[in-house]
């Protein structure tokens, strides 16, 4: 077991969003004036920041902007080190969104058909189909892979890793859940009065765990697992790969996606230094996961496989109070700077709301807290309010929590009557709208803001760099934590110095777009 803790990783965020377009004023549009999903959703990517042809934007804050398979709308952070970074970048690609769909709105207003666009932080829509937020993380190959490595780890130690991080991830919602609204007769819906019956038992801990069948898979559309599997580390690929988390659920509140990130990032470093949690393995992490779904306050069976009977709530008390341990063995890594109370205070906070039954101590922080507030006083408001018509107020109130109009949505409000907590500063969101941070994304951030200030056509992926106008041998950049590169700033330079008769516009018919102004 190491005393000191491995050297720093690179993480990020994916963000699928929703799309809803809704009639707005006096002489609101008929339905059928109205743009569906994929007509809005393609309006709203005509509205996109300016200098781009497609698509698919690797943006000068290092971050990538696409329109993803069903319609979606995806934001993917550039690559972070610290919390704080990861989670202003989040903040500002959803601001970056919202923006495009106000613009997007105000051309249909200007069309005569007034209508609000509706971008959704959420992960199901009305016909139970699911989108999610999707984690990756840069880890070692050997701590995912069946072989020796330099730590001494053991071979096939990568077996017994996974069944630790998907015995972590399927009892995580129990600190980090968005919380979902459950079905007609929950909470005794039915009855009057707004102390009958038990608000907080209609409401789940996770909105994703009942779609999520399967631990792990290589497929990233047919099978929902915990973990995808697919060898793409975006990085040298004989040192690195990414650990892709595909489970978790989109959150509103900054502390919400900090503690995930944060608590994950730990548990990554622990095991990587030697830290042994195999006692934590669960014999069918996938049935208390989709417990959690059900669940109010994660008092579900989570069997582990040395045959002790615990529940999901036990687990990660455990998890915690070893990487407690571990924070105090190898000391504060860089990553949690300005975010350690998060784990020291935020983390056993929750725990404790959960064991008693009791969230007014987290119910500014944590999404499925927040939401059962805001219900309780919807229920203090229309205390007569049952049946069906309690079900539709549920599912509404889950609605505007995760809308990012900034007109309709909660969140904003909620954030400056300081009944949601923030973890960053404004400015901090509001500068990682255009600088990167300091990874590999600093040297692509820079490229992209070049080509687009002379008008070049470029293409960019995660890994490389390449100047289609006049074309140039792509630059390989494999180190993601690289914030040097000679040939990417030479090419930098070199773009910053194109004179028009140089550039000309290329036809984008056939290409993949990648990172081609649109």
């Amino acid at each position: 077991m190491s005393a000191s803790g491995p050297g720093p990783r690179v993480t990020g965020l994916e963000t699928e969003f929703g799309v809803l377009c809704a009639p707005v004023g006096p002489q609101a549009a008929a339905k059928g004036d109205l743009p569906d999903v994929e007509r809005a959703a393609a309006l709203i990517f005509r509205h996109r920041p300016a200098g781009y042809r497609s698509t698919n934007l690797f943006l000068p804050n290092g971050g990538r902007l696409y329109l993803d398979i069903g319609d979606h709308p995806e934001y993917a952070t550039a690559e972070c080190v610290r919390v704080r970074d990861l989670i202003a970048q989040d903040q500002a690609g959803r601001a970056i969104l919202a923006a495009m769909a106000q613009r997007a709105a105000a051309s249909l207003a200007q069309r005569g058909t007034p209508a609000r666009l509706h971008l959704l932080a959420n992960n199901t829509d009305s016909a139970g189909h699911t989108y999610g937020c999707h984690e990756s993380y840069s880890v070692p190959r050997h701590l995912l892979d069946d072989s020796p490595g330099a730590q001494g780890v053991d071979g096939g130690s990568g077996e017994a890793v996974m069944a630790v991080l998907t015995s972590f991830l399927a009892t995580r919602p129990v600190l980090v859940g968005s919380g979902r609204p459950l079905g007609a007769g929950a909470a005794n819906g039915n009855m009057d009065g707004p102390g009958a019956g038990d608000e907080e038992a209609a409401w789940g801990l996770s909105p994703r765990a009942p779609h999520l069948k399967t631990l792990t898979s290589a497929d990233t559309t047919g099978q929902r697992a915990l973990v995808n599997t697919r060898d793409e580390p975006h990085a040298d690929a004989a040192r690195l790969r990414r650990l892709h988390v595909t489970c978790a659920d989109t959150t509103m509140a900054e502390p919400t996606t900090g503690l995930r990130s944060a608590v994950t990032l730990l548990l990554l470093d622990a095991l990587e230094a030697g830290w042994d949690f195999t006692d934590l393995s669960l014999t069918d992490p996938l049935a208390t996961l989709s417990a959690l779904g059900e669940s109010p306050w994660g008092d579900v069976s989570a069997a582990t496989i040395d045959g002790r009977r615990l529940t999901a709530v036990d687990i990660q008390e455990a998890f915690l109070e070893r990487l407690a341990s571990y924070l105090d063995d190898a000391g504060v890594p860089d990553f949690l700077r300005g975010a350690e109370h998060l784990l020291e205070d935020l983390a056993p906070r929750v725990i404790s709301a959960l064991r008693h039954h009791d969230a007014g101590s987290i119910d500014t922080e944590i999404d499925w807290a927040i939401k059962r507030r805001l219900m309780r006083a919807q229920r203090e408001r229309h205390p007569r309010l049952s049946g069906e018509a309690l079900e539709a107020l549920r599912s509404r109130v889950d609605l505007a929590y995760h809308d990012l109009n900034a007109e309709t949505g909660l969140a904003p409000r909620l954030t400056a009557q300081g009944a949601m907590a923030r973890l960053c500063e404004p400015e901090e969101i509001e500068r990682a709208h255009h600088v990167p941070p300091m990874t590999r994304a600093a040297l692509r951030g820079a490229f992209v803001a070049a080509c687009l200030e002379v008008g070049a056509d470029f293409s960019v992926t995660w890994e490389s760099l390449r100047l289609d106008s006049p074309p140039t041998a792509p630059v390989d950049l494999s180190d993601p934590l690289a914030t040097v590169h000679e040939a990417a700033e030479a090419l930098t330079e070199r773009v910053k110095h194109l004179r028009p008769e140089e550039m000309h516009r290329i036809d984008l018919v056939g290409r993949g777009g990648l990172g081609a102004p649109g």
